[in-house]
């Protein structure tokens, strides 16, 4: 049975809760109110006589018990006598004790017919046990209960994956199903996919993690992917219930979309989870990145993804929507009252309600009291109206007013590092920070590992993945908007940040800011130019052969073409060829390549490079400029590579059949098996040449020839189309008191 405290209701919903529960015990329907002052009755029953039982509901989750039996005395029973009910049913959040309720019934007699009229925790608690429909109708008690949790721990899941799961339970509580919810698990249910889009800040992360939540519920496992569909690939299980989620799957960091084989492979598994009904893929993009994707992806439009699409729009929310998105924030928030006063006061929350820059983001930031600090009760209202109309101010007061300068260069670091950082490549970029030239004396504590305590959970998050390695993010995405948008024009900034991190997504962040215009060209080559000179001058020691690469490709693409007389660059050549090949190599490959075609590089060297990258499973681009590689070797002369190229170029093939090779294309305009064999076989040979392959017919026989295409062809000229039963999942989704002209006003009426 489940111990509930009830403390993730707000009064509302806990009222709701009370009277559905205490109608399904009588076996009668108690009739509810709109929400607003009471006089006493919450619930109400006629019985055919005529006669009426009264419930009153008391939800004080922060109020000592004796405070609760006090205000019953002074102002509950002079109601309840003046009703003269015939019966009186008192139901609290309150654990009671046996005394307690003894003097409850002396309050209230005759009213109160006996003990079991006045309902504690305990007595909710024992009554849910008997009737678990009402558990099931009721969602915020039953998303968070303990059997949801040890389903999920006992799943061999994902680090970040559970990690994810912990914060969206936590984030539930604050959680107001709208419209959105059960549109976006009806498409959910009808496609397999869903994306949501819209502006910054409007909710879409929070409707995806509540839908996660309702899966999870539903006994599907949860898959977070950080920065590649092919995480989700590695652990997919076509028997299973799966839900994989990819926040912000376009992003590179807060500015560009993704362009080419990385946007094919995320189409290429939509497709997959569409013909499987034990799956479901949640994706979130903001509109402008995914409008920007789909100009740069022509698989994205190839693949009519608009079907997935579901977009959330202010004008999506209702007035009421927006009102109880306020008022859970603020019966969850832990303000002072003194505080909240303010809010009531003249009904300024219809202000904030009816405001257009409202969000629910924004709405999070006005009512969470750690971000108060220096704000007084009397200047609360003033800093809500700022942000309201300067929503960028959000985090200019918690980073300017409450952070000193180790700590912002933290935050400024993290940030120009895209979506995390590993917390050891964090830790030394920022002992390269403290000691950039230009920079000055920083004042705050210079302890790394203490100013890290101090901004997680408040600027950053701390998560691990792999069981043991710890990495940060940023608290919220907003805060990457406020810092590119904070230190666009200090350059000597710019160029001691990133001359820090020393990492490749902090490259590509730094490509972005350009291409976006938050920087100029000038800027961009300044930043670069000086972080290759100075480690050229260090002979590239401690830094990575293929962030080397990438920072070549860098000047190549800010206006300093590759060329054979650029002696600096032919040194970059050199120290890349002669290193290890990591795990992802592609602006290595590239620049060897080049190295290759000119005659400036040492073949041997290539040669061992190429044999190291072939056994490192290389991705399809990586595939495509090691053949270019290859061939260069056999023209001259080299031929000791060709055939174990073609076999990594076949295990390519063959690993990644499904994706490279999809139903809509074997079988286009194909009327026989026949031909569909035929297509498969020309598609292997494309795909092959492609690739650089030398015995294009050797790889197509080898990769025809470990794939069944017996099923798809039984499948494709006999089978059905795949169907998805449709239902609806909306009684789990806690509902509200009937609406009325003052529905806002009677919101936030307080008894």
């Amino acid at each position: 049975m489940n111990e509930y405290d009830f403390s993730r209701l707000n009064d509302k919903e806990f009222e709701v809760f009370c009277s559905d529960l205490l109608s399904a015990r009588e076996g009668v329907h108690f009739e509810r109110f709109k929400s607003g002052r009471d006089g006493g009755v919450d619930g109400r029953y006629f019985k055919p006589d005529g006669s009426e039982w009264i419930l009153q509901c008391k939800h004080w989750v922060s109020t000592p018990v004796e405070r609760l039996v006090k205000h019953v005395e002074e102002n509950e029973t002079p109601k309840v006598r003046k009703l003269a009910p015939e019966r009186y049913f008192l139901a609290v959040s309150h654990a009671l004790s046996r005394n307690d309720k003894k003097n409850l019934m002396e309050m209230l007699s005759p009213f109160v017919l006996s003990p079991n009229d006045i309902l504690g925790r305990e007595d909710l608690n024992d009554l849910l046990a008997k009737h678990p429909e009402v558990e099931g109708r009721h969602y915020k008690l039953w998303m968070s209960s303990a059997n949801v949790l040890r389903y999920l721990f006992d799943k061999p899941m994902l680090d970040r994956s559970v990690f994810a799961f912990e914060e969206i339970l936590a984030d539930s509580k604050i959680y107001v199903p709208t419209v959105n919810h059960g549109a976006a698990i009806t498409k959910l249910e009808s496609m397999g996919v869903v994306i949501i889009t819209g502006p910054a800040s409007i909710g879409k992360t929070t409707l995806a993690e509540q839908l996660i939540l309702h899966y999870v519920c539903e006994g599907f496992s949860l898959a977070c992917i950080s920065n590649d569909v092919r995480e989700a690939e590695s652990i997919f299980d076509p028997d299973s219930k799966q839900i994989f989620y990819f926040d912000d799957f376009l992003g590179r960091n807060y500015l560009e979309a993704l362009s080419g084989h990385e946007g094919a492979q995320i189409v290429q598994f939509m497709k997959r989870i569409g013909k499987n009904k034990s799956k479901r893929f949640i994706l979130t993009s903001r509109t402008t990145i995914l409008n920007q994707g789909k100009i740069l992806n022509d698989v994205f439009e190839n693949a009519n993804i608009d079907r997935t699409e579901f977009e959330i729009t202010l004008q999506s929310l209702l007035g009421i929507d927006k009102a109880r998105i306020l008022y859970n924030h603020i019966w969850h928030s832990g303000l002072g009252q003194e505080f909240i006063e303010e809010l009531y006061e003249h009904k300024r929350y219809r202000k904030i309600i009816d405001h257009a820059n409202f969000n629910p983001r924004l709405i999070r930031f006005i009512t969470d009291e750690q971000r108060l600090d220096g704000v007084t009760p009397d200047g609360y209202w003033s800093h809500t109206q700022g942000l309201l109309n300067n929503p960028t101010k959000v985090w200019e007061h918690p980073f300017e007013a409450q952070l000193d300068d180790c700590g912002r260069a933290l935050v400024f670091l993290v940030a120009l590092n895209g979506r995390f950082i590993s917390q050891e490549d964090l830790a030394e970029a920022f002992a390269r920070y403290i000691c950039a030239p230009g920079i000055g004396s920083l004042t705050g504590k210079k302890d790394f590992l203490l100013n890290i305590r101090h901004l997680t959970g408040s600027m950053l998050t701390r998560f691990l993945i792999g069981g043991t390695k710890p990495y940060l993010r940023l608290f919220n995405p907003s805060l990457g908007d406020f810092i590119l948008h904070r230190y666009s024009g200090n350059t000597p900034a710019l160029r001691a940040c990133f001359d820090s991190l020393l990492t490749i997504p902090s490259l590509n962040a730094l490509k972005d800011m350009k291409n976006n215009k938050f920087i100029t060209l000038e800027i961009a080559t300044e930043v670069v130019g000086y972080i290759f000179n100075r480690l050229q001058g260090m002979r590239f020691l401690g830094v990575e052969a293929e962030y080397v690469a990438q920072l070549c490709a860098a000047r190549a693409e800010f206006g300093l073409d590759f060329s054979v007389l650029d002696h600096e660059l032919i040194k970059a050549v050199e120290f890349v060829s002669s290193s290890e090949c990591g795990s992802s190599f592609l602006a290595s490959a590239t620049l060897i390549l080049w190295a290759t075609e000119n005659d400036v590089s040492d073949l041997r060297k290539v040669e061992v490079f190429v044999a190291e990258a072939c056994a490192s499973s290389p991705s399809n681009d990586e595939l495509i400029q090691l053949g270019q590689i290859v061939q260069c070797l056999r023209l001259a002369g080299n031929n000791a590579l060709t055939e174990s190229y073609d076999e990594v170029v076949s295990d390519h093939l063959i690993s990644e059949i499904n994706d490279e090779f999809p139903d809509d294309q074997v079988f286009d305009e194909c009327d026989s098996a026949g031909q569909a064999y035929a297509n498969f076989k020309e598609l292997i040979g494309e795909r092959a040449d492609e690739l650089g392959a030398s015995a294009v017919s050797t790889v197509v026989e080898t990769v025809f020839g470990s794939f069944n295409l017996d099923k798809k062809v039984d499948d494709f000229f006999y089978g059905g189309d795949y169907e998805y039963e449709n239902y609806s999942r909306g009684d789990r989704v806690t509902s509200w008191p009937e609406r009325s002209n003052d529905e806002i006003d009677d919101l936030f009426s307080r008894n």
